[in-house]
């Protein structure tokens, strides 16, 4: 079967009947996203990719006990989120270690808008600097909602808020965004 022309829903079918290649593409489409998403949680590059790796370990081993989701990246992001989060508790030894130690990092955010403006490089700087100002979380819902272009049913499983928590958290945060702007312009 040629892997890359299916669904990632069909992928995960093939997945937990134990199809070891379905489960080495699902790998293959989903590593990057996986591994820049938990770099924006948590800056220990080598950590993460073992997250990642670790998650899907886990996936192969327990294909079995799995269910079908109609959202297998929402479900990918959501693990390796939780991962993490257990990873770190497990390691109580790297106590200066947080998932929100100045994460998500404005960069890739602004690397992607400042592919689509065509506006000067001042507006652009004072978008950059207008996203350091936003919490972490506030950093979180833009970064899945604009770079990877999430909607809200996946961002809300992925945080573990309900669908209307997360409209309204995008929503907080690009009127915040909005006020800051119009007071600096």
């Amino acid at each position: 079967m040629i892997y890359m022309e299916i669904s990632d829903e069909k992928l995960w079918e093939s997945c937990l009947k134990g199809d070891k290649e379905a489960f080495r593409e699902l790998y293959c489409r989903f590593y990057a996203l996986l591994r820049n998403y938990g770099i924006k949680l948590l800056p220990d590059k080598n950590l993460v990719e073992d997250c990642v790796q670790d998650i899907f370990i886990n996936l192969i081993q327990n294909h079995t006990s799995l269910s079908p989701t109609a959202n297998v990246r929402g479900y990918l992001l959501k693990a390796l989120r939780h991962k993490l989060y257990d990873t770190i508790e497990k390691n109580r030894k790297m106590e200066d270690v947080s998932l929100y130690e100045d994460v998500f990092q404005v960069d890739e955010l602004f690397s992607r808008i400042a592919l689509d403006t065509t506006d000067t490089d001042d507006r652009v700087k004072l978008l950059m600097k207008a996203l350091t100002k936003l919490s972490p979380h506030q950093r979180e819902i833009i970064y899945l909602y604009y770079v990877n272009e999430l909607g809200h049913n996946e961002i809300a499983g992925i945080l573990g808020i309900n669908y209307q928590s997360s409209k309204n958290l995008l929503s907080r945060t690009l009127r915040k965004l909005r006020r800051w702007f119009s007071l600096e312009l």
